[in-house]
């Protein structure tokens, strides 16, 4: 549709952003994209950049252009008022996405790091679905397909090695990591720590009608209300019985399982890089416990 609008949800790995698109798509006049992310889409121009921080002065017109004309010709398939996206490693480079879509709404979610640590390690060494990478691979550019697929066979391979170093989720930048080994856990870690805080960053310095933020714990516990309060905020009206059957799937029973089996290195790093981030999103005191 020629005047869809664009609603990009920023969370890091494992923070409910696949929970909350799905819900929100439930809605009348909402759809999104057929697959669970387009981070090819968003590394268009930049395939070879080394980490998913993408910065800004690397975003050239004609790749802008690109990106906007495939969000909208989603839009016309999908015949939607709403074009929601979701790609994790956008929070890695908020201010590329903004530069991007200055007009489009935001929507941060955040998950307590503990709970989300355990969820990307679990997550790290699950089988992938061949449809899944099938589904994606439409929305890969085609002078990229082939560096692409063999990418994600590596990656296949180091998972099913069960090397203990091998990374899951966005690729972060080399000077942000702890020196020496980095653990799975210590890098989910700080995935969730440069995640949170870029986003942050960014979202702090846009006017507050283009920007919603919720907790995890909150959509898991009053699913209703999140969502109403999230439509409301951008003034969609969406009748009620729409929103309690969008949530009805919605339950909290993964909430609060992290807190004790995070190890040594993930509490680690939350400690000495996350302990303002923390308290800032309400998790008050707990990389202290």
């Amino acid at each position: 549709m020629a005047n869809h609008q664009n609603l990009i949800i920023l969370g890091a790995p494992r923070s409910g952003t696949n929970i909350f698109r799905d819900v929100l798509c439930r809605l009348p006049g909402f759809a999104t994209w057929p697959c669970d992310e387009i981070n090819q889409l968003w590394r268009i121009g930049n395939a070879r950049y080394p980490d998913d921080a993408i910065p800004v002065s690397r975003l050239n017109s004609t790749v802008r252009r690109r990106i906007r004309s495939a969000f909208r010709r989603q839009a016309a398939v999908r015949g939607c008022d709403v074009l929601v996206e979701k790609t994790c490693a956008n929070c890695l480079r908020p201010n590329y996405v903004r530069a991007c879509f200055p007009d489009a709404k935001f929507i941060q979610i955040v998950r307590h790091p503990f709970d989300t640590v355990l969820s990307t390690l679990e997550r790290r060494m699950a089988r992938r679905d061949l449809r899944y990478l099938l589904k994606k691979a439409r929305f890969v550019p085609l002078e990229e397909l082939p560096r692409t697929t063999v990418r994600s066979l590596l990656s296949r391979s180091a998972r099913g090695g069960m090397r203990a170093n091998c990374q899951w989720g966005p690729v972060l930048p080399r000077d942000v990591l702890p020196t020496g080994h980095t653990t799975p856990s210590a890098y989910a870690a700080m995935q969730w720590t440069e995640c949170v805080k870029r986003t942050d960053d960014m979202l702090d310095s846009l006017p507050s009608e283009q920007v919603c933020r919720i907790r995890y714990e909150d959509l898991a516990r009053c699913p209703e209300e999140v969502l109403a309060c999230v439509v409301s905020h951008f003034d969609h009206e969406v009748a009620r019985e729409h929103v309690e059957s969008a949530v009805v799937e919605i339950h909290d029973r993964s909430v609060g399982r992290g807190r004790e089996s995070v190890d040594s290195d993930a509490f680690t790093v939350l400690t000495q890089h996350a302990t303002e981030i923390m308290c800032r999103h309400g998790y008050v005191g707990d990389a202290d416990d």
